[in-house]
């Protein structure tokens, strides 16, 4: 699908948005829309120190910098699901983003990211989570780690890519420090356009903002697809292009904030 698909009509509002039911598909006349943020963050034993420290201060700059994603009629919130030797919420639902507090985490335990991709399933359904009483948009899936998974992650991947939440969603990851593994993230995004990684404090910042700035800014927009007749493209391509273009444009900053910009990187762990 090339950057042509991408019509003039890309911040109108869609047709054909999403249903009470756990279907991304379906279709409802409501207007209002909602996003909802997941960010899953690795708090084991490892993250201890510098990692979480910079971790907190810079999800602590980022929460203003998010109030200014969408429009008017877009309710952003978010929810943040860390993951040591337990799962746990910030949080017991998603908060508004005008009223969401950063409370800073603390690291111990080992990374049990198989449990916590189960949890984010379990969660992320219209009789949980994404219970709006208004259309939402597929949500943001942000995860961030500093190793190996110590369980079997590959059990909780497959039940979450049996969520049809996650498969429409907008993933993306980044890897932390020289331990985090990238091919294992690029299994969680489905593909490594959408997986950065960071090698010191300064990376750290730069690559959290870009990533969660960038895709809620995709998330939240309303875009339509037509092919090279002008014939309009069914809503499961249209979740395909905004996945591309979110790599795209993550692959593009990345690339300009390493070479353009004075943040010494210096500063690893």
């Amino acid at each position: 699908m090339s950057n042509e698909m991408i019509s003039d009509a890309a911040n109108e509002a869609v047709d054909n948005m999403l249903d009470f039911d756990d279907d991304p598909l379906s279709a409802t006349g409501v207007s209002r829309k909602s996003l909802v943020i997941f960010f899953l963050i690795d708090t084991s034993g490892s993250m201890k120190g510098k990692k979480m420290g910079e971790l907190n201060t810079v999800m602590e700059e980022l929460i203003p910098e998010i109030r200014k994603v969408g429009e008017a009629d877009t309710e952003v919130k978010v929810a943040v699901l860390t993951f040591s030797t337990d799962v746990r919420w910030m949080y017991s639902t998603p908060i508004s983003i005008e009223d969401f507090e950063w409370a800073r985490l603390r690291a111990n335990g080992v990374t049990s990211m198989g449990a916590a991709f189960k949890e984010l399933s379990l969660r992320m359904s219209r009789n949980s989570f994404l219970n709006s009483p208004s259309l939402s948009f597929a949500p943001v899936i942000f995860l961030m780690t500093d190793g190996y998974p110590s369980d079997d992650y590959r059990e909780g991947l497959r039940e979450l890519q049996s969520n049809s939440w996650y498969k429409f969603g907008l993933k993306a990851a980044l890897g932390i420090g020289n331990e985090a593994n990238d091919d294992v993230l690029a299994e969680f995004t489905g593909t490594p356009d959408t997986v950065v990684h960071a090698y010191s404090g300064g990376q750290l910042a730069q690559m959290i903002k870009i990533i969660a700035v960038t895709s809620s800014q995709i998330g939240s927009k309303s875009m339509t697809l037509s092919d090279d007749t002008g014939r309009e493209i069914g809503e499961e391509d249209v979740f395909a292009a905004k996945q591309k273009l979110l790599g795209q444009q993550i692959q593009e900053l990345v690339g300009k904030n390493v070479e353009e910009s004075d943040v010494p990187f210096d500063t690893g762990w």
